[in-house]
Formats: structure tokens, sequence, C-alpha cells
């Protein structure tokens, strides 16, 4: 538990790989400038003049390693990790809500931009810290921040703290040589910390007023938060979910960074910040990328349309993309039209917009779209990207089907169906119910079945496949309802395939039984022996049928 303003640490002795499976794992045997060189450092970006902690970055120091996070749940694959502890408390399992583990050398000089920040003391910092030149006109870099504080401490007192300060031409911050702190909640002004992002309730030891006094909105930050009680992989009680940290630099221009992280007014419940690997950069260049609906990145006339979509570097002032279209398919006649030049606003860092292909109905074969992009950046360097999308003709979804003629032998059939063209897979439902290419049907009934073909574009063509049993209409002349078994019912042969109407009238013209679709059911019973007159009427087939009949033994 905490004592007064200072809760206690253990202190750490070890500088060698931590390995565990299934789990984060880290290793701290390189120094800061290997770090930052090796593994931190992306793209466009140039370092010089290493530190840590204030001593020169060629020495090894149990605070900063590097990190495995490709079984774990940060999602970050890899990186640089730096701690208030020693970096071997970051690895999992989530197995205590007060972990700390103290570094070996523990600096409780403090730091002045981490107590601005803070409003407190802060103690076990761990400050990295290096020049830059940048190739083009933005830095950008991704991390996750974790800590021992999380959740029992939100909107307390005790409020780890971290920033990323930058410093150089352009820039104009409240920090040591007027640097900005750029590790903010996305959108916003405010620092990232415990008091800004969390799970948005107050904790144990907390109270909302700490929070608000902080960030107004900060319960609106959850969004950012991942609670990791009982995480296999990360010690950490929380984390935040991948940021990212931002600005605007002038390319060629000599920059400094402070990447720093402290335990605040004790030394006890440690954090810790995860900074991608190879995401410390700065990008010179556009990227133009077209996403088709189709897995075969193929567009399909009237039927499969596309995105493009231009990233920038950066998101300030509106940026003029010059495209230039190409290929054997005709802008704005076999597509939708696009631009000369493609605006991305300000406050954006791309754009995107769709594509769609015109059904023509010419047969031009296989046509493609070729896009390049230029942008030249601030310093002016040129940057072209491009990209291309073949478009395909729509093939109509021909069916083939096949009426069944029979001989009146079979209780069952199977009616068959198959189909081609259409777009991706093709799916054949019939009106029996059944899906697929086949479907079983009564053989001694006339009837007319219907088959749907749907392709990937919900595209349907419809056909029928009809049924002759073959059964011929054979009507009794007389027949004895006496339960015995045997001819006990007025049996039509041929009848129960069709839609008929059966009338039975006596020798006054009387109608004694009447039936449409008639199934053989009637026994005669409701009328005396004697002699009866029937007419039957099969739809579409011959007749009527008339005739007497005879009654016997009822």
């Amino acid at each position: 538990m905490r004592n007064g303003t200072f809760r206690g640490h253990l202190t750490a002795t070890l500088l060698m790989p931590i390995v565990a499976s299934a789990q984060l794992t880290v290793d701290n045997s390189l120094t800061p400038q290997q770090l930052v060189e090796n593994v931190l450092l992306g793209g466009g970006v140039t370092v010089s003049n290493v530190t840590f902690n204030g001593q020169p970055g060629n020495q090894v120091n149990d605070q900063i390693g590097s990190f495995d996070g490709s079984n774990s749940n940060l999602n970050i694959t890899q990186g640089l990790v730096m701690c208030s502890g020693s970096i071997p408390e970051v690895v999992g399992p989530n197995s205590s809500e007060s972990n700390s583990l103290g570094p070996a050398s523990p600096a409780f000089t403090g730091d002045a931009d981490l107590e601005t920040i803070s409003q407190q003391a802060v103690n076990d910092k761990a400050v990295l810290e290096f020049d830059f030149v940048p190739a083009g006109d933005s830095l950008v870099f991704r991390f996750v921040f974790g800590s021992e504080e999380y959740n029992e401490y939100v909107c307390s007192s005790f409020n780890d703290v971290f920033g990323f300060f930058l410093s150089g031409p352009g820039i104009n911050g409240p920090f040591s040589n007027n640097a900005a702190n750029i590790a903010l909640v996305p959108g916003t002004n405010v620092p990232i910390g415990i008091n800004t992002v969390n799970n948005g309730t107050p904790g144990s030891f907390g109270d909302a007023s700490n929070c608000a006094a902080v960030d107004p909105n900060w319960q609106n930050n959850s969004i950012h938060y991942f609670d990791n009680a009982g995480g296999l992989t990360v010690e950490y009680d929380g984390f935040t979910v991948v940021l990212t940290a931002s600005a605007i630099v002038q390319c060629g221009q000599t920059y400094h960074i402070k990447l720093a992280i402290a335990d605040a007014f004790d030394s006890a419940f440690d954090s810790g910040v995860f900074l991608e690997g190879g995401s410390f950069s700065s990008p010179n260049a556009i990227e133009l990328e077209v996403v088709t609906a189709s897995a075969d990145g193929t567009m399909t006339e009237g039927c499969t349309d596309a995105s493009i979509t231009i990233t920038r570097p950066g998101d300030e002032a509106d940026l003029d993309v010059a495209v230039v279209v190409s290929g054997t398919a005709t802008n704005g006649v076999d597509y939708t039209s696009i631009p000369a030049v493609i605006v991305i606003p300000d406050g954006q860092s791309s754009v995107s917009f769709p594509l769609s292909a015109f059904e023509d109905g010419v047969a031009e074969g296989v046509e493609e779209i070729i896009l390049t992009a230029t942008y030249i950046n601030a310093c002016g360097d040129t940057s072209v990207s491009t990209a291309s999308v073949p478009i395909q003709e729509y093939v109509p979804i021909q069916l083939f089907t096949e009426d069944l003629a029979l001989d009146c032998e079979d209780d069952s059939v199977m009616l068959t169906a198959s189909a081609t063209g259409g777009f991706e897979d093709l799916t054949i439902a019939w009106n029996t119910g059944d899906q697929g290419s086949s479907t079983w049907v009564p053989g001694m009934q006339n009837g007319t079945y219907q088959v749907t073909v749907t392709d990937g574009c919900a595209r349907t063509v419809t056909g029928e496949v009809t049924v002759d049993s073959g059964c011929e209409i054979v009507i009794p002349n007389v027949f004895s309802p006496n339960g015995d078994g045997n001819n006990d019912t007025f049996h039509i042969e041929g009848i129960l395939g069709t839609h008929n109407k059966v009338r039975i009238f006596n020798r006054w013209g009387q109608v004694v039984f009447e039936a449409n679709n008639y199934r053989n059911t009637w026994d005669g019973r409701n009328v005396p022996d004697g002699t009866y007159f029937y007419e039957v009427v099969v739809e579409g087939g011959e007749g009527p049928f008339t005739g007497h009949l005879t009654i016997l033994n009822n």
C-alpha cells in the first residue's frame, strides 16, 4: 500500500533478455543508441547525439530495451520500450495490481517538463533524447502507454506521466527549448496520462474532479484505453490502444526530441511506453491505392466498384495532387470521371472517392485504368505513386435446364440445373426449398418447378422445369366401399399430378360429391348403392371425362 508519498519498490539487477512463450518478451542487451538507430528509426530520418538520462547513449540501461509483441495483446509487433522501473516488469501475465521493479540506478533528480504536465515531483525518470533531420515535412511514430496505476489510481494525485517533447524550427511550445509535447489525446491538445486516458471511471483512490481538472471531457477518452486486468501477455493493469504522435516539421532542418516517462509523486506502481519499431519516420511521399470489391483486384462493368485513396504525409493545409489517367479504358466513358487534380483538405491526411465501371454492352475484352499521382514536398522532392485496376466485361448468367417426360413409373425424379457466367460464385435455388444443382420431386405427378440463379452482384436469372408424369387418366365404373381394403374409394388413375375438378351426380342430376384437385379420397358412404354419373375436368388435359359409376355393397 502507499505510505504517505512513497510506496516503495524493488531494485532490479537483471541486465539480460527476458523470454517467455506466447507473451510479450523484452531484451535490454542493446544500448540506447543502438535501439534508436536499429529498432525505432524508420524512413526519411537521420539521427545524432543520442543520450539516455543525460548520459551518452552507448551504455546499456535496464530502463530501456527492445520488445517483441507479436504474441501479445499490445497490437505492436516489435519496438523500443522505456519504463519508470526496470523493463522486465512489463512481461506478463498481469498477476499484480501494484507491480514495481525499480531500476538499478534510479534517478530522483526530477524533470522540469514532466513535472509541468503532472504538477507533481517525479522519480525514476527514463529520458531518451536525440537530434534528427527529417527528409519530409512531417514527423510520425506510433506508441502505447501502460501503467500499474490503472485502474485504482485513476483521478488520483498519483499520476505517472510521460511526454514526447519536440523542439526545433517552427516549434513554439511551453516546455524546455520551446518544445511542444506531441503525446496528446487524439484530436486534442490534452497530454496523455493516467487521468486523461482511462476506463472513464474514478478509481478507488481517485476523485472525478482530479480528472476533470485536466480534461473536462476525460470520460470520452475511454475509447483509447484497454483494460488488461487478467491479461496473459503484459503485466501492466491497463494501457492505451496504439496511438500516433505526429508533427509538421521543415525538411532538411535539425530537430531535437525528448522521449520521457517517470513515476509521479512517489517511486512505485511503475509505468512504461512502447514505441513501435520502424515507425519514427518523416514520410516524404504520397501513396495511391485502389481497393476493389472483388477478391481478384478487378472491376466488373455495371457490377463491382472500387475506391481510390490518396494518402499524404501530414495533414496541414489543402494539398493539390496532380493525377494523370491513362490505360486502355477511357476516362469518363468507360468509368467514373477522375479529375486531373485531387485536393486533400486541410486537417486530412488522405482522401478517398468511389470508382465505377459502366456496362456498355460492347465486347472490348479486359481494359485497364492506370493512375499516376505526383506530389512535390516542401524540400522540392518529387514523389510519384502509381496504381492500376483492370476492368472486365460482365458476362450474363446463362441457365440450363431440361424438362422431363416420364412413363408413370417412378415415385420421385431428380431435376437438375446448371449455370455459367455472372460474377463470382453462383447460387442455385429451387422453389421446392432445395439449394444446389438438383432437387427431387414426385414422379407420378405433373408439375412445373421454378429455379433461380443468383451471382455475386445480386443479378438473377429464373427458369422453369416441367415434369410430364406420363400418367393417363383412367376412371373406374364401379367401386365397393365395404371396408375390405380393396376398391374402397373412387380411385382415378393419373389424377394426383393434375389440377382438376370432380363432380358426382345422382340420376336426377343432383350433385352428391364435388372436389377441386381431387386426391382419390371419396368413399361414397354418404350415398346409397346405385348408379351415378361423374364429370372429371383436368386442367390442360383432355376432357371433360364423363360416364356412369356404380357403387356396390355400401
